[in-house]
């Protein structure tokens, strides 16, 4: 699926386009979220039950890959395992999830800026679901979606290298982070530990179902193989994928910790961003500003990375002849596949004007997007190695995983449609999706048959 593009990629390239997604700005964004829907501890539970599950579909992935060689992701394997079709439905909730994550970290960067430098936000240009759109987000928005549109573009070792920096970077200064808040904060911080008091599990759910989005980027290094200088075997493949799981299990739950030991709950529930107003209880103003910066160098690896896997993921559709052929066009000077880059920054760019108020409705509708494209690799990676030999792990690992993100997708969607009114937007976004790759899909299907 990946002929015409450069195979230029290193090992330490594809584990950092893999780490890149998956520790964003997240943790600074939403962190106080986590912690006041669930406690500290019960979010830190939620992302340890999420981050073993996702171990398991870590190894549903390496196991498919291993029966589907020239596949690059879950799009390719639940095509060869099930049809072009389902392997559609895949591929195209694994690209909302891209997408999602393009459009929340343009709008988190405008965030971030904001407070750094708050007297350079700006005047109100409109209103979006009632949250003002400001100069300056409208800027960082159109700017980033252009600078990693141009990045990408000119190609894939161009965009690797940018990932190593700034991936590097942003683990450098996260480790400062919780170093300083276990070092200045008190035990008794953390209490309460778990929420709701009375029926702790609501809140260890209610982080839960969020989880798959945060452990996303480890399926974009199965998607960037086709660019590998030399494919991984099958057991370094799996193990590159946990260890990309296990860092960013023991990533997020050092920073949920460390975030609620370092200051009192009071502090983080009257905060904007709770993460920097426990860094600053703990190391003063200067502290504040570590984590700011921290942020926008997490964001730069994530949007990156996200923006690399959804142009290629999308290429894969097209040449496969899921989407219209011009998808599937490669630059040939630069080796990249220029038009579906192009598209997925457009995309992006448009759910990023949608404003700050669609931070939320992008990561609850991305989670399900993805969570639908690891049920897919679960189910291929059985399908794939019937009638072959084989460890009998993976099969526990796929049914695990497979219908633990079926109950994740079916508690999301019903959060959806049980309150349509309040949850508008989400909704409003996934049938927009649903309707354009409906769309694309047919549009593709009747050229073909009329042999246009």
């Amino acid at each position: 699926m990946s002929a015409g593009l450069r195979r230029t990629l290193t090992p330490l390239q594809l584990a950092a386009i893999g780490m890149g997604t998956t520790i964003g700005v997240g943790w600074i964004v939403v962190t106080g979220g986590w912690i006041a829907s669930a406690g500290p501890l019960g979010a830190a539970l939620a992302f340890l039950i999420g981050g073993a599950v996702m171990g398991l579909v870590a190894l549903c992935y390496a196991e498919a890959a291993t029966r589907a060689p020239e596949a690059n992701g879950e799009y390719g394997y639940v095509s060869m395992a099930f049809g072009r079709g389902w392997g559609f439905v895949v591929g195209w909730s694994a690209l909302l999830g891209y997408v999602g994550i393009c459009g929340f970290e343009g709008l988190a960067l405008a965030w971030l800026l904001g407070v750094l430098a708050p007297d350079f936000t700006g005047p109100t240009l409109y209103t979006a679901v009632g949250v003002p759109v400001r100069l300056l987000d409208l800027a960082v928005i159109i700017g980033g979606a252009l600078f990693f549109t141009a990045i990408n573009y000119f190609g894939a070792r161009e965009s690797a290298r940018v990932q190593v920096a700034v991936t590097v970077g942003k683990v450098l200064l996260s480790l400062g982070f919780v170093a300083i808040g276990f070092g200045g904060g008190a035990p008794a911080n953390l209490e309460p530990a778990f929420l709701p008091t009375e029926t702790p599990w609501h809140g260890v759910l209610a982080v839960l179902v969020m989880v798959p989005a945060w452990f996303c980027g480890f399926n974009a290094l199965p998607q960037a193989l086709g660019e590998a200088r030399e494919r991984p075997a099958a057991r370094a493949l799996a193990r590159l994928l946990g260890m990309v799981i296990l860092l960013t299990t023991l990533f997020y739950v050092s920073v949920i910790t460390a975030t609620a030991f370092a200051a009192p709950r009071g502090v983080l529930d009257g905060a904007e961003l709770p993460v920097v107003a426990a860094m600053e209880a703990v190391a003063g103003p200067w502290g504040g500003r570590i984590v700011l910066v921290a942020g926008v160098v997490a964001l730069l690896s994530a949007w990156n990375a996200a923006m690399f896997a959804a142009s290629r993921l999308l290429y894969a559709l097209a040449q496969d002849g899921a989407l219209p052929a011009a998808l599937a066009r490669v630059h040939p000077k630069n080796g990249t596949p220029s038009i579906a880059v192009v598209f997925v920054g457009v995309i992006a760019l448009l759910g990023g004007l949608m404003g700050r108020a669609f931070i939320e409705p992008l990561v609850q509708i991305g989670s399900m997007g993805f969570a639908v494209a690891f049920i897919g690799a679960c189910l291929s990676s059985l399908a794939l190695r019937r009638g072959t030999a084989g460890s009998r792990f993976p099969v526990f690992a796929a049914w695990v995983g497979a219908l633990t993100l079926a109950g994740v997708v079916a508690y999301s969607a019903w959060t959806i449609l049980a309150d349509t009114g309040e949850r508008l937007p989400e909704a409003a976004a996934l049938a927009l999706w649903a309707g354009l790759g409906a769309a694309m899909w047919m549009f593709t299907n009747i050229r073909k048959r009329r042999g246009s």
